[in-house]
């Protein structure tokens, strides 16, 4: 399962993506609608990333996937941060 890099980028996906889904019930005044969008797309990457069949064989579609994944990532981070510390206010 591990045996290559792409399959460790899936998990984290999909482990962002639950933690996301925890986030109402730790944090509801964070919480937006617009989370669940985010949700999903950190479900569906992180799944294609770990498929066996592999919907991925070129480089290039690898590469942009990896690209995908790095500011949706910061931004799901950056966001939450920010509304923590307007609702602090």
């Amino acid at each position: 399962m591990f045996n290559n890099p792409l399959n460790l980028i899936g998990i984290i996906l999909i482990v962002i993506a639950l933690l996301l889904c925890t986030l109402p019930w730790v944090r509801p005044q964070s919480f937006r609608r617009q989370d669940i969008i985010l949700i999903a797309v950190f479900l569906i990457c992180g799944s294609i990333l770990l498929s066996q069949k592999r919907w991925y064989n070129k480089e290039l579609t690898q590469f942009n996937l990896i690209l995908l994944t790095l500011p949706t990532v910061f931004y799901t981070f950056e966001n939450i941060t920010l509304r923590n510390r307007n609702n602090q206010r």
